[in-house]
């Protein structure tokens, strides 16, 4: 099985005050969640045990994603789609997917159940979390078996993130996929209109 929630070290509770309900780091305040906390961990979210060894390798996925826009909307003041986050009002989303196909095999000598969760990690300077889980799926498999799993991660949905003005932004740039101790990098540029 796998934790869903971190644990945190004891003198976690001395840190954070009942009354504050804040996510993000700031000062002393070492932020809430796997998505935010900063300080040490007894246990991470999505630690887990198993009767089995698994390991994952990266089939396909792509290393660039071009983002339309709707056509009302530029981000450069030349007429060029160039900046930092785009609204995701301001996008086109329909159907924009980032298709990640993983192998995984049991490398051990058990049958076992593995549960594969893709992390996202947004480009630095946006008040963005550390990583947010993104999608996750559970196989199952006898021993010395494979299987390639298959990911649609909704490009607007999943790897955009609020603003501290509670706008839902899709920050441009280099995004980190982490799958296990697999790392991608998929570059997000906002595009034209379609």
């Amino acid at each position: 099985g796998k934790l869903p929630m971190t644990w945190y070290p004891q003198e976690y509770v001395t840190k954070v005050p009942m009354t504050s309900m804040s996510m993000r780091a700031t000062g002393g305040y070492p932020g809430r969640t796997y998505r935010f906390y900063q300080g040490e961990q007894v246990y991470p979210f999505g630690y887990g045990l198993s009767y089995t060894t698994f390991t994952q390798a990266l089939a396909e996925a792509p290393t660039m994603v071009s983002v339309p826009l709707d056509g009302k909307r530029n981000c450069g003041s030349n007429g060029t789609a160039n900046c930092q986050a785009v609204r995701v009002t301001h996008a086109r989303c329909d159907g924009l997917f980032l298709n990640v196909h993983v192998d995984v095999k049991n490398t051990g000598t058990r049958d076992g159940s593995h549960v594969l969760m893709v992390y996202s990690t947004p480009p630095a300077g946006h008040q963005a979390p550390i990583k947010q889980l993104v999608a996750f799926e559970r196989v199952h498999l006898q021993a010395s078996a494979q299987q390639q799993v298959r990911f649609a991660i909704d490009v607007c949905k999943d790897l955009s993130i609020v603003d501290g003005m509670g706008i839902q932004r899709l920050p441009m740039g280099p995004h980190v996929l982490q799958i296990g101790d697999l790392r991608h990098l998929v570059s997000l540029q906002a595009g034209g209109d379609l």
